[in-house]
């Protein structure tokens, strides 16, 4: 009996950003927790959903940088190597952190294959407590990851980070076992109560045209199996490359490190059409392979049965007026390419051969699956990645990966089939032109590739990843999307219009109360510090950690324990290029420096009364260390701190303790240099 899941609530509104993450990433959140100095943390983020975040923050084709709200400003945020920096720079806290499930339940389950789909749904049930075991037809695990992406792009080192994690789990794997050939699929069927097919498209298409099975004639997958098993085949000076996906660039790209002085892509479509990433197309390109755009292959000539060129025939269209695959060819137009061999990457299918003779349905050489319960045509047999959908992206796997485990655990726990609906998502939409224009223009981090000249001598990874500075100082262009101000208490708002005076980006409006729209706000958070009546806060930034913090220290410690002056450092931590300053601070750091540290993600956030708080709560110097000059992010901000601290230094004045104890300091160079030259200067 099948059982319809319950639908889905489309539950808080998400940024673009998480929407567009096959696996909705909370890209905002982990994004935010780096930027803090919280690596641990943003690793932590990462893994809830992406078991494979080293592997992702390599080769992922970054889905959510395209649906990025500051692509309106700018240029998107560069969440990918955000992603690397952040699995680079938290090896021995991801190995801490590893840890089995406690309890075991009622169940087995076999996986057949170990691709990024078949081990998310794998670590997935072996969480929730089933026994789970991997069978993989080669010796490595990882599938296509670690057969067919060129070591440039993919290191070995960075997939085997992602695979220990998942084993450690609890996964058991046997390799070099084909099923079907070491073990028999009705063996499977008869030791456990499912069965996951997650075998992915191993095998090349081929072509029906003359001299296709020529010695010389390479197909694309088995090309690139070769190579990252060091077993290069041996080429001849010139290559074509048949194809316009992204395997076929990677197949141009892998051919021109093996030696040949020309390379070759020949595909039907135009540039526009091409299936490959823009961005591969063009490094491919600066490495000397020549794109020929709307050719189709005709024929294959040999010499003495060896590859001695290619005829190519123009292609007028690929698809047609329904949009389907349908190319049509003007057989007038043709071109002759001298080569010596020709590589095919027009298609992938995958290796269904241990079916044959079971119950599983395949029509066509390909595995019939219903898409919305995963299940195939026999009880309890599941399909997901790659085998099921077709061609697709690393990231695209895992999702199909978390959905086909919870489908497997609902049949095991309930004997029934369930339905995936699909799943609504309100997102919380482009950001307005009006809103864009007020914002300031941040450049994007980037890194520069390896020369090409240089790149293309062997299959050392091209890519450097971001240093501390330049991660932290990308992570802080993120709009943090959807955590902007909010009214706490309406009751409190009398409507005055300081909201609407302050912000600059025209975002605050009044409607009997204060409406900061989410669509528009963007956190900078002046109309928080502003309101007379404290009405309004940010959803993601809160003084009163800093007033629990200094009560409890001066609760634990005692004013008498502490040096003097105790000073209160309010900092901009935008200025900060490394965590020195963003780490908690200890207990003896506080006592023996009598400093103690609020990091503020813009010092322009801070309330009069923020100035003037610490000095109830023992305080006896408060120092607002700001950004350098003009190095703001919101336009206004300076002005209006400036006037607060003024007139925290008035009333401190009238109380007895001095407006010399508030001061306003700029950050002159970094954080971790100038810094602590101004509470030198304090002390």
């Amino acid at each position: 009996m099948d059982k319809e899941s319950p639908q889905i609530s489309s539950g808080d509104v998400l940024s673009t950003c998480s929407a567009a993450c096959p696996v909705h990433t909370d890209t905002r959140e982990y994004v935010q927790r780096l930027s803090r100095g919280d690596y641990e943390g943003a690793l932590d983020v990462l893994l809830e959903v992406n078991p494979f975040p080293s592997v992702c923050g390599r080769i992922c084709h970054h889905p959510c940088e395209s649906e990025c709200r500051r692509r309106a400003i700018d240029e998107a945020v560069s969440l990918r190597m955000l992603k690397r920096f952040v699995v680079e720079n938290t090896k021995e806290y991801r190995i801490a952190r590893r840890k089995k499930p406690a309890d075991r339940k009622a169940g087995t389950v076999a996986v057949i294959g170990s691709g990024p789909s078949g081990l998310t749904a794998a670590l997935d049930l072996t969480l929730r407590g089933y026994r789970v075991r991997v069978y993989e037809k080669d010796s490595k695990l990882g599938g296509m990851l670690a057969h067919a992406i060129p070591r440039y792009r993919l290191p070995v080192e960075a997939l085997a980070e992602d695979i220990e994690d998942i084993l450690a789990s609890g996964i058991e794997v046997k390799t070099n076992c084909r099923v079907g050939t070491d073990i028999s699929f009705d063996e499977l069927r008869s030791e456990n109560e499912a069965i996951l097919i997650a075998a992915g498209l191993s095998e090349s298409h081929s072509l029906s045209i003359p001299g296709a099975e020529s010695n010389g004639v390479f197909p694309g997958i088995t090309f690139l199996w070769d190579i990252a098993n060091a077993m290069p085949p041996e080429m001849g000076d010139r290559v074509l490359v048949v194809g316009g996906g992204n395997v076929a660039i990677d197949i141009a790209r892998a051919a021109k490190r093996l030696g040949p002085s020309k390379v070759y892509l020949a595909c039907l479509e135009t540039r526009e059409e091409m299936p490959a990433w823009k961005w591969e197309t063009e490094e491919a390109e600066q490495e000397g392979i020549e794109v020929l755009n709307s050719w189709g292959p005709k024929a294959i000539l040999t010499e003495n049965n060896k590859v001695s060129g290619i005829d190519l025939k123009r292609c007028t269209s690929v698809f047609d007026d329904q949009h389907r695959f349908n190319p049509r060819y003007d057989e007038s137009v043709t071109t002759r390419v001298e080569v010596d061999n020709v590589i095919l990457a027009v298609g992938q299918k995958a290796d269904l051969e241990f079916l044959t003779k079971t119950s599983v349905a395949i029509e066509r050489g390909r595995l019939l699956c219903d898409r919305a319960s995963m299940s195939t045509s026999e009880r309890g047999v599941f399909a997901c990645g790659e085998v099921m959908t077709g061609p697709g992206s690393a990231i695209q796997a895992i999702a199909t990966g978390h959905e086909a485990a919870r489908v497997i655990a609902h049949f095991l726990e309930t004997g029934e089939k369930l339905k995936l609906p699909q799943r609504t998502i309100t997102t919380i939409g482009e950001l307005p032109a009006a809103t864009a224009a007020r914002a300031k223009r941040v450049d994007r981090v980037e890194v520069s590739l390896a020369d090409p000249a240089e790149r293309i001598r062997d299959f050392s990874p091209i890519e450097p990843g971001y240093s501390e500075a330049e991660a932290l100082a990308e992570s802080r262009r993120c709009l943090a999307c959807a955590s902007g101000a909010q009214l706490k208490f309406p009751e409190h708002c009398a409507g005055c219009l300081t909201c609407v005076r302050v912000c600059p980006f025209g975002v605050a409006q009044v409607r009997g109360t204060a409406v900061m729209p989410a669509q528009q706000c963007q956190t900078c958070g002046l109309c928080a510090a502003e309101c007379p009546a404290a009405a309004i806060e940010l959803s993601r930034f809160d003084t009163n950690r800093m007033k629990d913090t200094l009560r409890d220290i001066v609760k634990r410690q005692g004013t008498s324990r502490i040096a003097r002056p105790l000073v209160v450092s309010y900092c901009c931590l935008n200025e900060t290029t490394s965590r020195k300053f963003l780490w908690e601070q200890t207990d003896e750091e506080i006592r023996q420096s009598g400093i103690v540290r609020v990091m503020v993600p813009c010092v322009g956030r801070l309330s009069a009364l923020d100035l003037i708080t610490p000095f109830e709560l023992g305080a006896d110097k408060v120092a607002v260390i700001a950004c350098a000059e003009k190095d703001c992010f919101y336009s206004g901000s300076e002005e209006l701190l400036s006037r607060r601290v003024t007139r925290a230094k008035k009333f401190l004045d009238q109380i007895g303790v001095g407006q010399d104890n508030v001061q306003l300091f700029r950050t002159d160079g970094n954080a971790e240099e100038c810094w602590p030259l101004i509470w030198e200067e304090l002390k």
